[in-house]
């Protein structure tokens, strides 16, 4: 005859919550959700800087005029994430999320040589693997402002004083 051994419910609950625990923290790990993938080690660690990192870049590079001119031509045709009624060359303000967003366009420029097409695609990678499910376009006019921009905000206007 078999016997059959019962396991206490509380316990199977236990192992299928630790279970869906450990799935849920797996499907969220975003390392892996980057879209935009180099194979050039450099670009990589570029495209995993931090926006405080970015922001240096901005407040450092300075562009000759023919530089100035690849990133406007870049960076013109993205709508702002924060304010999308503006470009992200002309973005309403000074927040941090576009200070991050001219850092990585001028090392594009100066330190890689990537020509408008180049940097307008990287930087709307950027954007994109920063929130996957889109900005609402209107962070700046809502008071998101010191939001992160994961949030969908603008992760404030003072360089010294992310929000992250």
């Amino acid at each position: 005859m078999l016997e059959r051994t019962h396991r206490k419910p509380s316990r199977v609950a236990a192992m299928l919550c630790a279970l869906l625990i450990g799935f849920a923290a797996w499907s969220c790990d975003d390392s892996s959700s980057r879209t935009l993938v180099y194979d050039d080690p450099v670009m990589g660690a570029l495209l995993d800087s931090s926006m405080e990192e970015l922001i240096e870049h901005d407040a450092r590079i300075e562009l000759t005029a023919e530089q100035e001119e690849i990133k406007r031509a870049a960076l013109t045709p993205i709508p702002a994430p924060c304010c999308s009624d503006r470009s992200a060359y002309t973005c309403c303000c000074q927040c941090n999320l576009a200070r991050a967003w001219w850092g990585l366009s001028k090392v594009l420029i100066t330190e890689h040589g990537k020509d408008a097409a180049e940097v307008q695609a990287v930087v709307e990678g950027w954007i994109r693997d920063l929130r996957p499910q889109g900005f609402a376009g209107n962070s700046c006019y809502t008071g998101r402002c010191s939001t992160a921009a994961r949030h969908d905000g603008c992760s404030g206007m003072n360089p010294n004083r992310i929000v992250s």
